[in-house]
């Protein structure tokens, strides 16, 4: 190793410690995996008598300031060539948290990618729609509902898997909604009197870096240190060529 990658090594290690950590958060209600044995709620652009909804998601709140980093869903079967599925994140129903109401509000899209890996589970007989590198910032004590879409309009019976607890002990989830196929009647929450209905999810959140994560005092001189001795470096290469 030479004398300048040497220097260019710890300027770069005191630049990382100057940024300072960020550690990940991971949210499941399926730690184990998918349980194709729980309730399910039906995706699709096509009606049909099993009761396709054209958007379906799981609405969340954040305790801290966070970077949503991943998001994961989990349908029964294997649905790892529905290519046309998308992710969406959008703020739920700024106002209220309100359970069948008749109609439900979201706001505009902040994230929509259809980037997304299926790993189909043969044992537990389900698939992981996972979407990664979401890279997404989001304000904490806000509502907001990942869900998914598609642009595919014959797509029909993609079956999610849905959990009923009395409540989402990840402190995550706040329940699942969907957009009703039946005109004007919007998105729907769904909740009644044996508990708590959510889908099952895994997200992966990162803290959003803190830039005082070195105190001012110390972080100057640490910054400078680092900078003179990328000068030093340079100055004795060119010292050297000539």
């Amino acid at each position: 190793m030479t004398k300048s990658v040497l220097h260019m090594k710890v300027v770069t290690s005191l630049l990382l410690a100057f940024v300072g950590n960020v550690s990940a958060t991971t949210f499941t209600n399926v730690p184990s995996g998918a349980n194709t044995g729980s309730p399910f709620v039906s995706f699709g652009n096509a009606p049909n008598p099993s009761g396709d909804s054209p958007k379906v998601g799981q609405v969340f709140s954040l305790q801290t300031d966070s970077t949503l980093s991943s998001f994961s869903f989990y349908a029964l079967g294997n649905t790892t060539s529905a290519a046309s599925l998308q992710l969406n994140v959008a703020q739920w129903n700024p106002d209220t948290n309100a359970k069948n109401q008749a109609i439900n509000l979201v706001g505009a899209n902040l994230l929509t990618t259809s980037n997304f890996v299926g790993n189909f589970n043969a044992a537990g007989g389900f698939t992981t729609i996972n979407f990664d590198n979401l890279g997404l910032n989001l304000e904490s004590d806000t509502k907001y509902i990942a869900y998914l879409s598609s642009t595919d309009l014959t797509l029909s019976g993609i079956q999610l898997s849905r959990t009923q607890t009395t409540a989402d002990v990840t402190g995550f989830g706040l329940g699942n909604a969907f957009l009703s196929n039946i005109p004007n009647n919007g998105w729907q929450l769904p909740f009644n009197g044996n508990g708590f209905l959510s889908l099952q999810y895994t997200a992966v959140t990162a803290d959003v870096p803190n830039p005082s994560a070195v105190p001012v005092p110390a972080a100057l001189p640490l910054m400078a240190s680092a900078l003179g001795i990328f000068g030093i470096a340079r100055r004795r290469n060119k010292s050297k060529l000539a």
